[in-house]
């Protein structure tokens, strides 16, 4: 491919996951991701093949380096001899990474935005492409290492403890977005950095102490409402 065509697919891609986060699918025209990318209206049919595949093209340009990074974690918390991995160790690996893909790691924020929006005001089957190709992989991977974690488990109650774990990540990372998007001088910001210190430290720090927070809380949660029953 040419410099020239890779630099206008490039553009089309900013735009589109900077729009698309901004305003959600439905609300962004054509005409508005050719002018904010200052290419031809005719660029991202020839490019993409329609609004809807540079949709899918913007999750997978950044979500699928998450979803990879994540499962790698995931397989890392196990041990190298197959043995039972320790549950903490788990949830850890889990909020960790998915912390850092959507608050650290470059344009997972404005990706994040986009899908937490689509999710929550007009999902259709457009998104499915979205789920087989990036969540569910994630979702089986984390159930499959809760399992081997805690065997005594069943999967209904374990479904339970991920719903309850990914809701956790999505509320203190779309909390961090908002305080961030708040100018230094705006009286939300500050109250809820007064409220929540945390918020006013730098991101990595940030997704640290939830990450940890996280995990110990839901560690004593699963760990109380299902204790382990010693031979």
């Amino acid at each position: 491919m040419s410099d020239d065509k890779q630099t206008t697919k490039t553009r089309l891609l900013d735009a589109a996951e900077e729009l698309f986060a901004e305003r959600g699918f439905d609300d962004v025209s054509i005409r508005d991701l050719a002018a904010t990318a200052d290419v031809n209206v005719a660029a991202v049919n020839y490019h993409f093949q329609g609004k809807e595949n540079l949709y899918h093209e913007v999750i997978r340009r950044r979500f699928s380096v998450q979803r990879d990074a994540t499962l790698a974690s995931l397989a890392r918390a196990a041990p190298a001899d197959g043995g039972r991995p320790e549950l903490a160790a788990v949830i850890r690996a889990m909020v960790g990474d998915y912390l850092k893909g959507a608050l650290v790691r470059k344009g997972g924020a404005r990706v994040m935005a986009a899908i937490t929006r689509e999710m929550h005001t007009n999902y259709d089957t457009r998104h499915m492409l979205v789920f087989k190709e990036m969540i569910a992989p994630i979702f089986a991977a984390f159930s499959e290492a809760m399992l081997r974690a805690r065997p005594d488990l069943a999967q209904a109650d374990a479904n339970w403890y991920i719903a309850s774990i990914v809701g956790q990540v999505h509320h203190f990372i779309m909390r961090r977005l908002k305080c961030d998007s708040l100018p230094e001088d705006d009286e939300t910001r500050a109250f809820m950095v007064h409220a929540f210190p945390v918020l006013a430290a730098p991101v990595e720090e940030y997704a640290a102490a939830i990450t940890d927070h996280i995990t110990r809380f839901s560690t004593a949660a699963i760990d109380g409402m299902h204790p382990e029953v010693t031979p």
